[in-house]
């Protein structure tokens, strides 16, 4: 747990652009030991969730909003340079967003997280054209691959592009994580195989100890 004096500190640096003592904070946490799960939680995801509300009431300008969003992408990659198990691993995983997805955050902490639990994890951001997608996977052919969807909106396209994943890779483990298929919307991927809605970061943790068990299994 992150302690709220801890919060508040690195909240007023975060809403005043401080770069420099947001980057002090999570130095010292880090340098305390904190877990990168509480760092992501305590930090990172409620700091940005703070921020879209107060964007909302227009307590927050868009250009406000942009520079938090920048800031707090940094930190998720020092975070990782600090804490990735530098072993060198078989574990591959894609993290990609669905096509018309432009928020990359949450994609990038998942990535992180995989990369800091020794996976070698290959995070390609919004927009790829799902034909390099394709071409990639098989290139390095990943354990799993990570698909990110926030809006609703785009449900059919998460639906299309697994359904075209799944007719190229039968056996390929999909995780798919994003607000647009939760509270109970994630019906739309039960007609698929190995296809799991991840929705917390809690959850991903015992996701990724289960593949680690599944593929210590396959070696024996």
């Amino acid at each position: 747990m992150i302690p709220e004096v801890i919060y508040l500190h690195y909240m007023n640096a975060l809403l005043e652009g401080d770069k420099k003592q947001c980057f002090q904070i999570v130095n010292n946490l880090i340098e305390e030991k904190t877990c990168i799960k509480d760092i992501y939680i305590g930090l990172f995801q409620r700091s940005m969730y703070r921020i879209g509300q107060l964007w909302e009431k227009e307590r927050c300008s868009v250009a406000g909003e942009h520079i938090a969003t920048k800031i707090t992408e940094s930190l998720v990659e020092f975070t990782v340079s600090k804490l990735a198990d530098k072993k060198e691993t078989d574990k591959v995983v894609i993290i990609t967003c669905i096509n018309k997805e432009f928020h990359e955050l949450g994609a990038r902490m998942v990535a992180g997280f995989f990369e800091v639990h020794g996976w070698n994890s290959i995070f390609l951001g919004s927009n790829t054209p799902q034909n390099e997608l394709i071409e990639l996977i098989k290139l390095r052919k990943p354990q799993v691959v990570g698909i990110s969807n926030n809006f609703y909106i785009n449900t059919g396209r998460l639906v299309q592009l697994i359904d075209l994943l799944k007719t190229e890779f039968p056996n390929l483990n999909i995780i798919v994580g994003g607000q647009s298929l939760a509270d109970g919307r994630a019906d739309c991927l039960c007609k698929f195989n190995d296809v799991r809605y991840i929705n917390t970061l809690d959850e991903l943790e015992n996701y990724l100890q289960t593949q680690i068990r599944i593929l210590k299994e396959h070696l024996d």
